[in-house]
């Protein structure tokens, strides 16, 4: 659909999510998802299937801005449809020096997110010992006071703008998720547990229902000399 959600010309596509042998182990042959069907799994169904993700691999059209989804299954007399039709944004925005963070969601399943607004690199240098000299000789002596240890970290503030209040509460459980990583590494794929800061965070403001969403996380901390 168009940035309007008007229907673009083009027939609906149906892709299997099952496994090239039929199969419902995931990453095996050409498969999308985890799932099975017990005629011809080669082994047993599962009790618990749980969570998964799912990979939408096609080239939309420039114009394109969502895209609708559903699952369904054939018991070979009719198709039924087991989910409700989902409206999906298609986001196309730029990769420059964008940061893409990952989080356990409320559900137990991982949400993902690209900042790519402007982000903002702080460094925090804090707890420094101090001990003072006691000096017997002034015009020898290198210092009254020595700096014996420090510690140091940064800190990575990302921020995306004029979000609407449906995205914002989307956004909320990376503030309270458990497990929070940054991509470090696309090839091979390497993420990094990052600590998000603890306090009370302003969400937004109810009159224009659109505001500007950020987070604070340390950066692994900084291992620096001590004298």
């Amino acid at each position: 659909m168009d940035i309007n959600r008007i229907p673009l010309p083009g027939a609906t596509q149906t892709s299997s999510l099952l496994n090239e042998d039929a199969s419902w182990l995931l990453n095996q042959d050409g498969s999308k998802m985890v799932i099975g069907r017990q005629t011809t799994s080669s082994s047993p169904l599962p009790e618990h299937l749980g969570l998964n993700r799912l990979l939408i691999n096609d080239d939309f059209p420039a114009d394109a801005y969502y895209f609708t989804i559903s699952l369904k299954y054939n018991d070979g007399s009719a198709v039924h449809q087991v989910t409700q039709t989902q409206t999906v944004r298609i986001d196309d925005a730029v990769d420059e020096r964008s940061v893409y963070l990952r989080w356990i969601g409320l559900s137990g399943s991982r949400n993902y997110y690209r900042f790519v607004y402007n982000q903002e690199v702080s460094l925090d240098v804090q707890n420094a010992t101090i001990i003072k000299n006691y000096v017997s000789d002034w015009e020898n002596q290198d210092a009254i006071e020595d700096v014996v240890s420090k510690t140091a970290g940064q800190k990575m503030k990302v921020m995306a703008e004029d979000l609407s209040v449906a995205d914002i509460k989307g956004l909320q459980s990376i503030k309270y998720s458990p497990k929070v990583q940054m991509l470090v590494n696309k090839n091979p794929v390497k993420w990094q547990t990052v600590v998000l800061n603890t306090a009370t965070f302003s969400e937004y403001e109810t009159l224009n229902g659109q505001a500007p969403f950020s987070v604070t996380f340390n950066l692994p901390s900084i291992n620096i000399q001590t004298q």
